[in-house]
């Protein structure tokens, strides 16, 4: 990205949240397809949420069509439930590729065998991600479903291998959820993952409600508390020293910051989310980003949505939420500080082409004189 155009973006990430309007548009798009699945995990629970709702094809396609008129880079991630459970789901990934999306799915693996794999890696999306909560069989079974391990590692393998070769084809990763079931066992997934060939490895802390993350309780199922705190700051470091050796996995955030989260004590000043950063399209098509729906895109668009009350006041309680999640889709720490933002931008100028300098000068001072 060129700095002009990321300065432009992160302004406007900026003002979006201190004005509280949509001049930034999401950058994450999840869009959950249904909430069908062929396992029910512990610590997920949607499959017991809008049981009979499923988001028809040309409701989808007509959300890509707006996404795809924004021109804003974002990425639309394909989950669920499981995604593959769609008989139509190649052809729902076909249209966002044909429409310049940066297009992704998550999925747990289980119908990926060595013809899934095949398509995939010829769909033209740009990452798979398969969900991956133990090193072990016995820690991974037990929380999803009896043999979901081996069809995750076998779900890998497959991609890796009907990669090798292909020029292009989507990043490769794994998300681990972190939780006390897993928490021994975090940073032996790093090693697994990348001795099958995983490109791309994220850990995030479990949540206790998916459709509301200002919802955390250190009571709550799955939460790391006890001895288990020290044993997550042992694994972390673990964690630290394999990225810095060999790479694979993605921080965004300071990793350090989930024990704190899990002892209750990350404050805004640690992170923040951008209510303007994620949105989620639900199977009943409701979008919301956190908390209560704020429009429905089988009868408006994502546009209008967007700028109703209801989504002004949902954003509103994203700004006073005082329990950061860490889910990182919301975090955008680049346009937390309009100095910093502003001093990233002037060291990057100072760095052009002289010629050049004085037109980004003029550029830069009319966007900001606009806000």
């Amino acid at each position: 990205m060129d700095y002009f155009k990321e300065f432009k973006t992160n302004i406007a990430y900026h003002f979006s949240e201190v004005l509280n309007y949509p001049f930034a548009k999401p950058y994450w798009i999840y869009i959950s397809l249904s909430h069908r699945c062929v396992y029910k995990c512990k610590m997920c629970g949607v499959v017991n949420i809008l049981k009979n709702h499923e988001l028809s094809k040309d409701i989808v396609k007509k959300s890509l069509d707006d996404i795809a008129k924004w021109k804003w880079g974002s990425v639309v991630t394909f989950t669920g439930g499981e995604p593959f459970l769609r008989e139509d789901i190649f052809e729902i990934l076909e249209y966002s590729v044909k429409k310049n999306i940066n297009t992704e799915i998550v999925s747990n693996g289980y119908f990926i065998d060595e013809k899934m794999a095949d398509r995939i890696v010829h769909s033209g999306i740009k990452n798979i991600a398969i969900s991956l909560d133990g090193a072990t069989e016995a820690t991974h079974d037990s929380i999803r479903q009896k043999g979901s391990f081996k069809k995750a590692i076998r779900a890998l393998e497959m991609l890796v291998k009907k990669k090798k070769g292909v020029k292009g084809g989507p990043q490769i990763s794994v998300w681990t959820t972190i939780m006390k079931e897993n928490v021994t066992e975090l940073f032996d997934i790093a090693p697994l993952t990348e001795d099958i060939g995983v490109e791309c490895l994220v850990y995030h802390p479990v949540v206790v409600s998916q459709d509301d993350m200002q919802n955390t309780s250190p009571n709550a199922p799955f939460w790391i508390n006890g001895d288990n705190l020290r044993i997550l700051k042992e694994q972390i470091d673990r964690i630290v020293d394999y990225k810095n050796k060999y790479g694979l996995i993605a921080f965004i955030l300071d990793p350090y910051l989930w024990v704190d989260h899990f002892k209750g004590v990350v404050t805004k000043k640690d992170w923040k989310c951008n209510p303007f950063v994620f949105a989620n399209i639900g199977p009943d098509g409701e979008m919301r980003s956190c908390g209560a729906a704020f429009g429905n895109v089988k009868n408006t668009s994502l546009d209008e949505c967007l700028e109703t009350r209801e989504a002004y006041d949902a954003r509103k309680l994203m700004k006073a939420c005082q329990k950061p999640c860490l889910q990182t889709c919301w975090g955008h720490p680049e346009s937390d500080s309009l100095y910093d933002l502003v001093n990233d931008f002037m060291r990057k100028v100072k760095n052009d082409d002289k010629s050049n300098r004085q037109k980004v000068f003029k550029k830069a001072l009319k966007l900001l004189a606009y806000y």
